[in-house]
C-alpha cells in the first residue's frame, strides 16, 4: 500500500460509488469529527503536518458510453471509504464555489478540473471526478443538488434518507466556510489536498475481499450485518467451482439485490428502516429460530453460519437433525432473491396506506406481527383475502387487550408466517385459525374482575387510565362518533396516534374548579378511605377520559368546564360529543361510559353486558353505583 494525499488520489482517477453500496450515512457527529480533524492539523517548521485518514479500497471499472471520450484516466468503484470521500468531495466543492481567485496560485477553473469535473471541447458533455454510478437512484441528485449542475434533471421522487444526509452535509460545510476569510479557506484547502493521507488499495480478483468489508469505516458508522453479508457472499461467489461467467452473473445479482434492499429501506427520508432488523425479520421466515423470531444478534450469527466455507457443520434448524447445505450458486441465489423480494413489502407495512395495517401495527408492532403481515402480502394481492385475514387479526389483537379475555400468545403469528412463507399452510388455513380464535367464548365475570384490578395500584395511572389499550379504543370510538355525526372528514387519525394523549375531563388532581361535581358522589360519606376510593373511581372511570391532540392536554390541564367545553367544540369527535353537554356531571360520565361499553361489545364476538355488568365495570362498589344513580 502507498500513502497518497488528495491531489495524488484524484490525479488520473475517476471515482464512482456503485449502486449496491449503502447510501450516504454520515450525520452531524461524523461531519464535526472530520472538521475538527482538519482544524487540528498544525503547521510545523512552515509545513502542515500529515494526517492519516484511512484506507480507500478501489475496484477498477469501465466508463459508461457517455464517458469514454475522457482519456488518460482510469475509472474506479469505491468499495470502502465512500463516506469519507463523499464528505471530502462536498467540502471541496463548497470551498471552490467561494474561491473566486482560486487557491495556492492555481485558478478556480483548473482546480475544478482536478477535483470536480472535466468538460469536453464543446462544453456540452461533462465527467465528474467523484459521483454515484449512473444507475444509482441518487445519481441525478448529487449532480443537481450537491454539485449544482442545473443541466441535470432532478427526478420527482428523489427524496430519501440518503439525499437528506447529503443536503445536510452540504449545509454543514457551507455554514462552516462562510465565517472564514480567504486566507483561512486557502489553509483549509491545503490541509484537505496535501495533509490528509490515504492508503490506496486496488482489489484484484484473487484478493480476499472478506477482510475488506468485515471492518468498520474509519471514524464512520460500523458496517451493518447486511453490508458485511453482501460482501461475504461476493467473496464466496469467487470461490465457487463454477464457470467464470456464472460467477460474474451471480455477483451482479448480489449487487442488484442489495441495491434494491438499500433503496427500499431508505425510501422514507424521515424514517429509514434498520437494515439488520429487516435482515433478522426475513431470516425469521427463511429459517426457524429457537425463539419465535431471530434477534439481530442471533441473526448475524446464523446468517454467517449459513454462508461460510464449512456451512454443512451447522444445524439447519433447532432440531439438529438436518444440517445446512454447502454453499453453492443455487443456495446464494435463492437467498438473495427472496431477501430482495421482501424489501419493498417490508417498506410498505411501515409506510402503509391501508387503515387495517396501521391499526394492527399500533396494536402490536413486534417483529412477529410484522413478518406475518409481510408473509401474507408476499403471497397474495387479493384485497378481499388480505382484508379478511388482517381484519380478523385486528380483532384478535384487540380482544387480547381487553382485560380478562386474552386468547393467544401473539408470538404464535411468527409460526403462522413461516408456514405461509414456506407453503406449509395456505391462506385459507390461516383464515380458519383466526376465525377459531375470534369465536372463543367470553367470560364477563373475568372482564369485570380484571377491570376492577386496574384500580388497585397505589402509584401511577389507575382504573381505565391504566388500561394499555385505552387510547386505541378511544380512536375506534372516534370512528363510531364520526359515523353517527354523518361526517366524512377525520378530525384525528391513527397517523396522529403518537402525538395524542389521554385527558381526564374532570382532572384527577387539583380539581378546585370541579368541587361540586366531585363532592356530589362523596356527600354523606365519613370514612376517608371510602371518600378516596369513590373519587378515584369517578375520575378514572371510562366516561371521564378522552383523547386530545397536539399538547392540548397540558394547556387545558385543570381548567373548569366552561373553558374546556369551548376548546372541545373544535377538537376530535370525542371532544365535540362531550362539548354538547351543558354541564359535565356524574350522570354525563355514567351515560358516556355506558355508551362506550356498549360499543366495546361490538368489538368482541360473543360479548354481551347486562346493565348490572356495565355498572360493575364502570363503578364496581355498590355504594358508588348507588350514588351515581342518585
Amino acid at each position: 500500500m502507498s500513502a497518497n494525499n488528495l491531489s495524488e488520489l484524484f490525479n488520473q482517477r475517476i471515482f464512482r460509488i456503485p449502486d449496491y453500496q449503502r447510501g450516504y450515512a454520515w450525520e452531524e457527529k461524523q461531519l464535526s469529527e472530520l472538521w475538527d480533524d482538519l482544524d487540528e492539523i498544525a503547521e510545523v517548521e512552515g509545513e502542515l503536518k500529515k494526517h492519516y485518514t484511512g484506507t480507500i479500497y478501489l475496484e477498477q471499472t469501465q466508463p459508461t458510453a457517455d464517458e469514454k471520450w475522457l482519456s488518460g484516466v482510469k475509472f474506479f468503484n469505491v468499495v470502502d471509504g465512500q463516506q469519507r470521500l463523499t464528505s471530502i468531495s462536498i467540502l471541496l466543492f463548497e470551498l471552490l464555489k467561494v474561491a473566486d481567485k482560486g487557491y495556492c496560485e492555481e485558478s478556480k477553473e483548473d482546480l475544478i478540473k482536478t477535483f470536480v469535473s472535466k468538460s469536453n471541447s464543446t462544453g456540452e458533455s461533462k465527467v465528474y471526478k467523484f459521483s454515484y454510478s449512473a444507475t444509482d437512484k441518487n445519481y441525478n441528485f448529487i449532480l443537481h443538488s450537491i454539485f449544482e449542475d442545473n443541466k441535470v434533471v432532478l427526478q420527482p421522487n428523489h427524496q430519501n434518507h440518503y439525499t437528506k444526509n447529503l443536503s445536510e452535509a452540504k449545509t454543514f460545510f457551507s455554514t462552516k466556510i462562510s465565517s472564514l476569510t480567504h486566507e483561512q479557506r486557502e489553509i483549509l484547502f491545503m490541509k484537505l489536498t496535501t495533509s490528509l493521507q490515504f492508503d490506496i488499495r486496488t482489489i484484484e480478483k484473487d484478493l480476499d475481499v472478506q477482510a475488506v468489508f468485515e471492518t468498520m469505516n474509519n471514524r464512520g458508522k460500523p458496517l451493518s450485518t447486511l453490508e458485511k453479508l453482501k460482501n461475504r457472499l461476493i467473496y464466496l461467489t469467487e470461490k465457487l467451482d463454477v464457470a467464470a461467467e456464472d460467477k460474474s452473473s451471480l455477483r451482479k445479482k448480489i449487487n442488484e439485490a442489495w441495491g434494491k434492499v438499500y433503496t427500499c429501506l431508505a425510501q422514507n427520508s424521515t424514517h429509514i428502516l434498520d437494515e439488520d432488523v429487516f435482515l433478522s425479520a426475513h431470516l425469521s421466515l427463511y429459517r426457524k429460530p429457537k425463539e419465535s423470531t431471530f434477534s439481530e444478534k442471533v441473526a448475524e450469527e446464523k446468517v454467517f453460519q449459513m454462508f461460510c466455507n464449512k456451512s454443512e457443520k451447522y444445524d439447519l434448524e433447532e432440531s439438529g437433525t438436518i444440517k445446512e447445505e454447502t454453499v453453492s450458486y443455487k443456495k446464494i441465489e435463492d437467498y438473495i432473491l427472496k431477501l430482495s423480494e421482501l424489501a419493498p413489502i417490508w417498506y410498505d407495512i411501515h409506510n402503509s396506506n391501508l387503515k387495517i395495517v396501521k391499526k394492527i401495527v399500533v396494536l402490536n408492532s413486534s417483529k412477529e406481527i410484522k413478518i406475518f403481515l409481510v408473509a401474507v402480502l408476499n403471497i397474495t394481492k387479493d384485497e378481499k383475502q388480505i382484508n379478511s385475514i388482517f381484519s380478523n387479526l385486528e380483532k384478535i389483537l384487540f380482544r387480547n387487550r381487553v382485560p380478562g379475555i386474552g386468547v393467544m400468545d401473539e408470538r404464535t403469528t411468527a409460526s403462522w408466517a413461516r408456514d405461509i412463507y414456506n407453503k406449509e399452510d395456505d391462506l385459507n388455513g390461516t383464515l380458519k385459525k383466526t376465525e377459531d380464535l375470534i369465536n372463543i367464548p367470553v367470560s364477563v365475570p373475568n372482564i369485570i374482575q380484571a377491570f376492577k384490578y386496574l384500580y388497585t395500584y397505589e402509584r401511577g395511572a389507575k382504573g381505565f387510565h391504566r388500561w394499555g389499550n385505552l387510547k386505541y379504543f378511544l380512536f375506534e370510538y372516534e370512528e363510531l362518533l364520526k359515523s353517527k355525526a354523518q361526517e366524512t372528514n377525520d378530525k384525528i387519525t391513527l397517523d396522529d396516534f403518537n402525538e395524542t394523549t389521554i385527558e381526564h375531563i374532570i382532572p384527577q388532581q387539583f380539581w378546585d374548579n370541579w368541587q361540586d361535581e366531585v363532592n356530589s358522589v362523596t356527600n354523606g360519606l365519613e370514612d376517608d378511605e371510602k371518600i378516596e376510593q369513590t373519587r378515584k373511581v369517578l375520575l378514572n372511570t371510562l366516561g371521564n377520559l378522552t383523547i386530545l391532540k397536539n399538547g392540548k392536554n397540558s394547556s387545558l390541564g385543570n381548567r373548569g368546564w366552561i373553558e374546556k367545553k369551548e376548546r372541545f367544540r373544535t377538537g376530535s369527535y370525542n371532544e365535540i360529543a362531550i362539548s354538547k353537554h351543558d354541564n359535565w356531571t356524574k350522570q354525563n360520565i355514567s351515560e358516556r361510559g355506558t355508551e362506550m361499553l356498549q360499543f366495546l361489545q361490538t368489538k368482541v364476538a360473543g360479548l354481551t353486558f347486562t346493565d348490572e355488568d356495565i355498572k360493575k365495570i364502570l363503578y364496581f362498589e355498590d355504594y358508588i353505583t348507588e350514588r351515581i344513580d342518585a
